[in-house]
């Protein structure tokens, strides 16, 4: 079964996952309202500036501008509108990437004792758990799988009509044989969603949170003036 890789220690670590998924989600619900390109660029630069706290690999980030170049002039071509064209790419980035970043800094220890505070059924919490480190897993298959290829002298960059077959079935069997070793894993352990859990480090409010609100309202408040309030 693959490592999950250790949460690197930064700045978002150290926020209250509750208060994270707060802002994301409300970022996301707040670029579907935003018709003006200032705003939404306030939006995704904001986003972008949370992006630095990870560490992505130069090629990946190639990738990303690659693929968001032609989403923009496909949607130009099609709508025969360049700032129609901007706007949908912004809010497109401002709903994919608030998940990643987050999932990428929250450590999974802390997300189930923030879980727990709120009295969910473990079976709910298990499932949450496994899915917000399901992204960083992919991340790993994928880049196993792309190297496997490499080794075999495919290179995938040139050949996108075999992502399907040479990307896609390895990793979604790959995922079958993790879930199918984590219900052994579970089963071995003796786990029962229904016994009760303890927790010997609950998670409580900080400094560090009180200051990320804060700057989160702000920022929130000046997007949010940028649209309705000149």
């Amino acid at each position: 079964m693959p490592t999950p890789r250790r949460v690197r220690r930064n700045l978002l670590s150290r926020i209250n996952p509750f208060l994270k998924m707060g802002i994301g989600f409300g970022l996301v619900i707040l670029s579907l309202f935003l018709k003006n390109i200032a705003p939404m660029l306030v939006l995704v630069g904001g986003v972008l500036l949370l992006m630095t706290q990870l560490k992505l690999r130069p090629l990946f980030l190639g990738y990303g501008l690659l693929m968001v170049a032609v989403f923009t002039g496909s949607t130009a071509l099609l709508l025969g509108n360049w700032p129609e064209a901007i706007l949908s790419t912004l809010r497109l980035l401002a709903i994919v990437l608030p998940t990643p970043i987050l999932a990428l800094t929250t450590p999974p220890a802390d997300l189930i004792r923030s879980l727990q505070t709120v009295r969910l059924p473990s079976f709910l919490t298990l499932s949450l758990m496994l899915i917000w480190r399901f992204f960083p897993l992919m991340q790993q298959e994928l880049q196993r799988i792309w190297e496997a290829n490499q080794l075999r002298g495919i290179d995938l960059r040139w050949r996108p009509g075999q992502w399907f077959s040479g990307l896609m079935v390895p990793l979604v069997f790959q995922m079958v044989v993790y879930a199918d070793e984590v219900t052994i894993g579970l089963q071995t352990r003796g786990y029962s969603p229904t016994e009760p859990r303890s927790n010997s480090k609950p998670l409580r409010w900080q400094w560090a949170d009180t200051l990320f609100c804060g700057v989160a309202i702000a920022y929130l408040s000046l997007i949010t003036y940028l649209e309705w309030g000149r």
